[in-house]
């Protein structure tokens, strides 16, 4: 054999055998990347709407506190109800838009913040993992448990601890009641 010849088929096989893990590595990299995206998008469908819901929430609360302190204070008792029910029309407005505003950020911005997170976190084989165990039968029945379970929790909590919480609410209310009658304040005016 020509030994030009054999030289170039040398270098040509080393430069395929290099090329092929490049090529393989950019594959497998572009495989990751599908996984983290469809991850983002089965964590978007799941929690998307909870998220839009909280989020709303922390939006409409500083209102009312604001609005229901304003009311007490400058609306007379005999007109407050018919003021409360308008303020309720009112803040439902808002709270639907503020609810569709944020839900549809919700969709839009699951995969630019999670894809290079799941990127960086998760192996190509954790992604499948999580992937198959969250599209499978035994996911969809355990998150349907969810609310009864977190109810039995809720529970179980609840009655381990209310004579703490009553007993402490008591504390607080005897502490506060003595404040507000030492400032002059309630029935300890001065």
């Amino acid at each position: 054999m020509n030994p030009i010849l054999n030289r170039i088929s040398i270098a040509t096989l080393l430069v395929a055998a290099c090329a092929l893990p490049l090529g393989a590595a950019a594959q497998n990299s572009d495989n990751k990347r599908a996984l983290a995206v469809k991850l983002a998008q089965i964590q978007q469908k799941n929690d998307g709407d909870a998220m839009a819901e909280q989020l709303t929430a922390s939006a409409v609360q500083p209102l009312i506190a604001d609005w229901s302190q304003k009311l007490d204070e400058s609306v007379p008792p005999a007109k407050q109800k018919d003021v409360r029910d308008k303020l309720d029309q009112e803040l439902k407005k808002f709270s639907e838009s503020t609810f569709k505003t944020i839900q549809g950020q919700t969709s839009k911005g699951a995969e630019a913040a999670l894809v290079p997170i799941f990127m960086e976190k998760l192996s190509e084989d954790e992604l499948k993992t999580i992937i198959a165990y969250l599209e499978s039968p035994a996911a969809a029945k355990f998150q349907s448990l969810g609310p009864d379970a977190t109810n039995a929790w809720a529970k179980k909590v609840i009655d381990a601890t209310r004579p703490s919480v009553k007993s402490g609410a008591d504390s607080f209310n005897a502490a506060a009641a003595r404040i507000v009658g030492a400032s002059g304040g309630a029935n300890g005016k001065k």
